[in-house]
């Protein structure tokens, strides 16, 4: 009988093991779930206010056009760093959201726009343009025109860029093109894949407008001085902007000469715009960003989302 009973007492505590092993098996499981569950609600959450930041720059944009249209019964549009649609807004910081503030107090949802026009358009400018693009070899120049007059081996007609990433791996290009290299910026921070192949002057970056053939480096130094304004700062209210029914030869440095090339390869306001839209939850650990391509109507024409970070 002591024997049985011996034997029955480690029977009951193996099963005891085995259960307390189970029951804190399902516990942490439930608790990874929980944890699984609750990251979910804070991504989705962090995602619907990111995409919710985009359509306010949508709304940006089509007020833009509003005021372009008053204004162009006074002589014309121009787009220019200025304007309102070109300043950077945290949508915490207004009442577009009905929340509760003090549980986003470390959180941010920020809304960008940035008109494409300031870049080069890959798929419209001209080969003399690209040309003047310096960390382009001519190798690759080549590979371009023919893609775009479709005359590229084994392609059928032409075919237009859809990302500048493209241009990453094609032959002939390096990393130090692409990035940059000794503080100058690289082709991706030159060319897009949307425009007309004209070059907005009144937002172009110094890099750009350096691009443009026979715009001398005197000339683009006192434009870029005069967008930023008596301030010195660009993006503010007193920047300045060219118009395209004034004749500016004579004023910042402008000759008769690159005043040609301006009308050649530039104009002064903006068809397409990046919007993006970024926000967090749980103090900035979950990151979500959303970003649109938009016309000058406001009409949608490319759409990305992607999770930062958790």
């Amino acid at each position: 009988m002591r024997t049985k009973r011996g034997f029955v007492l480690v029977c009951v505590l193996w099963v005891l093991a085995i259960l307390t092993v189970v029951a804190v098996g399902y516990g942490q499981r439930a608790m990874l779930d929980r944890r699984a569950a609750a990251y979910s609600l804070d991504h989705t959450e962090a995602m619907m206010m990111a995409r919710a930041a985009v359509y306010r720059g949508v709304v940006a944009v089509k007020n833009k056009l509003r005021v372009a249209a008053a204004a162009a019964q006074f002589g014309g549009d121009v787009t220019y760093l200025g304007q309102a649609w070109a300043q950077p807004i945290d949508l915490l910081e207004t009442d577009i959201f009905d929340i509760k503030k003090e549980e986003y107090k470390n959180d941010t949802i920020t809304c960008t726009i940035i008109d494409l026009d300031r870049y080069i358009d890959i798929n419209s400018v001209s080969e003399d343009f690209l040309e003047n693009v310096k960390p382009l070899s001519r190798t690759v120049i080549r590979k371009i025109m023919a893609r775009r007059n479709g005359t590229e081996e084994g392609q059928e007609g032409p075919c237009a860029f859809r990302t500048i990433e493209e241009l990453k791996y094609m032959d002939g290009m390096d990393e130090e093109d692409w990035y940059g290299k000794k503080g100058k910026p690289g082709i991706e921070n030159l060319l897009t894949t949307w425009g007309d192949g004209k070059v907005n002057i009144n937002t172009a970056p110094e890099a750009v407008l350096l691009c443009i053939p026979d715009l001398r480096k005197s000339a683009i130094e006192g434009i870029l001085r005069y967008r930023a304004g008596p301030d010195g700062e660009v993006g503010t209210s007193d920047d300045g902007y060219l118009e395209p029914n004034k004749y500016f030869v004579g004023t910042n440095n402008v000759s008769n000469n690159d005043f040609t090339a301006i009308q050649l390869y530039c104009k002064f306001t903006s068809s397409f715009y990046k919007i993006k839209g970024v926000a967090t939850r749980r103090n900035g650990t979950v990151r979500a960003a959303c970003s649109a391509v938009v016309d000058g109507n406001g009409i949608i024409c490319a759409w990305q989302e992607e999770t930062l970070g958790s």
